[in-house]
């Protein structure tokens, strides 16, 4: 049908070894590869600019996932969700199709930014600088940021990149100057292009806001670095556990919990993602499901959602998703409705602009032109040497050997703490340190984490679980998520109630009393080895379990900062569970896949798993 926008990412006719142009991250890009970053600049920025009501404008692409509610190229609502304040957006979350919906959704955000910097490059004065950004534009595709990784050294873990307002290009008259930089802010222009397009809350800002002054409003970016720091070892070790140890497509993708959920099986890749929401919006445009995608770090974030699960699909290529029921209604998808991977992926038409994409059709991202460095499979004789590569490369990156990691990552962080993030630190050795083999017979250790679940909407608004281990100010919430004992949260993006001024709590929609009754379950895990391993290294406890007993505490906010009781969370439940982990010659982690839970650590806690209880 001629008058739907087909979804077909770039166009591309890979190479006769099947080689395909690559996503790379931000920093690479702006360190290697300057032609690219200076066009993705420039590109944004013409996106960003574009009228408000073209289908493929920024504004238009982004109010896909949430506000303000409409249809988007001709594909209306056949949901009741209005009716039982279910979630207006097209988006999926916490259902079988959270992956899957995102790929092609990125697909057109990239094809449109590709567009945009096709038509910059050709702006350039002709000659050699027009024929070398001409050239750079031919394999443009959009970066990720990798917020798991740590940051080289001496750079702040969310960088100047994304936090000033001003960025250095070479603008296409050819001079080198300062322009409004794309990646800060994206200027709404108009806040409400038709009336209502955002609640009351959102159109009091004219552009997007990271931790916003509950006062003021006023973006406080600063605020981003030391937070996303201070949990690194936690965010490191929950991704590389799931791209290593988790091994089917359900558990992995998306947060559902039910009573048949095992103890290996809290973790997600969607709980991680929620998090990343959580600490870089910090009540702000990243933090609402509603408003998320027009905050620009949106794009890069997920961007790293669908590269980690590219990776995974390398490493699981037989595991794919089975039926489950749509966890709430959307503009789409009706509450309870069956979603397998013949859905509709709404409103995403395919390549003949007459169907709609569908999850069986886009497992693979050749399908919409590209790959990532991590998963090149052409330069590789067959799929095991590929898979052993990847898996060597995600141990470098995130280092899955705890107790070499604790060296890079914990023991630095120590030391820096003060520091406003985390400085870098070469890949951590591949084998376990000489000065920590004792901890390790054979090579082998005990794997700690905690395991939360809650009802998602059970607060009426989004809420987190911070997890401690050791002294905390009790009586100071808003020092809580950048205090040295905190080892990390479960970020819970829960449905937004009615919400009074002043930031108070409002009553709760009709959906989310639905859901409080119905038990729509999340779960989410925070690893703790990294941070027991401090205390042992320091000469403290070794014998774990009244260590954590004495020790482990949580504590629960909402995303503007407000303590709510642990008591208040219907179906929370906090669990601490243990696995053997043993190292290979070749550094690679073996997880033994059997989890103990030990309840007396959390027993007569606020939430707690008592002895007898279902975790």
């Amino acid at each position: 049908m001629s008058g739907n926008i087909a979804v077909t990412g770039v166009p591309t006719t890979p190479d006769v070894d099947g080689a395909v142009p690559l996503r790379r991250e931000l920093r690479e890009l702006q360190r290697n590869f300057p032609e690219q970053y200076n066009l993705f600049i420039l590109g944004l920025k013409n996106l960003q600019r574009q009228d408000q009501n073209i289908l493929t404008s920024y504004y238009q692409i982004a109010g896909i996932h949430g506000m303000p509610y409409k249809p988007w190229n001709g594909v209306g609502s056949n949901t009741n969700w209005r009716s039982t304040s279910g979630f207006g957006g097209y988006c999926t979350h916490s259902s079988i199709l959270f992956l899957t919906w995102h790929r092609p959704y990125l697909a057109l955000y990239e094809q449109s930014l590709y567009n945009a910097v096709q038509e910059v490059a050709k702006r350039f004065p002709r000659g050699a600088l027009r024929d070398k950004y001409l050239e750079a534009a031919k394999t443009f595709r959009a970066p990720y940021f990798d917020w798991a990784i740590q940051p080289p050294r001496g750079t702040p873990a969310f960088p100047s990149a994304l936090t000033s307002p001003k960025v250095q290009v070479v603008d296409v008259d050819g001079k080198t100057k300062f322009v409004s930089n794309p990646l800060y802010r994206f200027v709404f222009n108009p806040v409400n292009p038709s009336p209502g397009d955002f609640s009351r809350r959102w159109s009091r800002y004219r552009t997007t806001v990271r931790y916003p002054h509950k006062v003021t409003g006023r973006s406080r970016d600063s605020r981003v670095s030391p937070i996303l720091a201070n949990e690194l070892a936690s965010l490191r070790s929950n991704v590389s556990t799931l791209l290593l140890s988790y091994t089917d497509f359900d558990s992995f993708s998306f947060n559902g919990w039910d009573p048949y959920t095992k103890p290996s099986q809290f973790g997600s890749l969607e709980d991680v993602h929620n998090e990343i929401h959580d600490r870089t919006g910090g009540n702000g445009h990243m933090s609402s499901l509603e408003v998320s995608a027009f905050d620009p770090f949106f794009w890069l974030h997920h961007f790293n959602i669908d590269r980690l699960w590219a990776i995974w699909q390398e490493l699981n290529p037989d595991s794919y998703m089975s039926l489950h029921p749509a966890p709430y209604a959307t503009f789409n998808a009706a509450d309870g409705e069956s979603q397998t991977r013949d859905t509709p992926l709404k409103p995403f038409w395919d390549k003949s602009g007459s169907k709609f994409w569908t999850s069986s059709q886009v497992k693979d991202t050749h399908t919409f032109g590209y790959a990532y460095p991590e998963t090149q499979k052409w330069r590789f004789p067959d799929q095991k040497s590929h898979q052993t590569e990847i898996r060597r490369t995600v141990v470098n990156l995130y280092g899955t050997n705890v107790f070499a990691d604790f060296l890079a990552n914990v023991a630095q962080r120590k030391e820096e703490h003060a520091l406003a993030a985390a400085a870098g630190a070469p890949a951590p050795p591949p084998t376990i340190p000489p000065s920590l083999q004792h901890l390790a017979p054979a090579n082998t250790y005990t794997e700690w984490v905690v395991n939360i679940r809650a009802q998602k909407h059970g607060l009426g608004a989004p809420f987190r679980i911070l997890v401690f281990l050791g002294a905390f100010d009790e009586s100071d919430p808003s020092s809580w998520d950048s205090a040295f004992n905190c080892v990390g949260r479960v970020s819970v993006l829960g449905r937004a109630g009615g919400r009074s001024g002043n930031g108070g709590q409002g009553t709760r929609c009709a959906r989310c009393r639905t859901h409080a009754v119905g038990g729509l379950m999340v779960s989410g895990t925070v690893p703790l080895t990294s941070a027991v391993l401090q205390d042992i290294v320091g000469g403290g406890a070794v014998d774990v379990v009244p260590y954590l007993r004495e020790k482990l505490a949580w504590r629960v906010t909402l995303f503007d900062g407000e303590e709510r009781s642990a008591a208040e969370v219907p179906g929370l439940k906090v669990s601490v569970a243990s696995t053997q982990v043993t190292i290979g010659e070749d550094g690679l982690p073996n997880y033994s896949g059997e989890y103990r839970v030990w309840p007396e650590i959390t027993q007569g806690k606020p939430g707690g798993l008592g002895v007898g209880e279902h975790i």
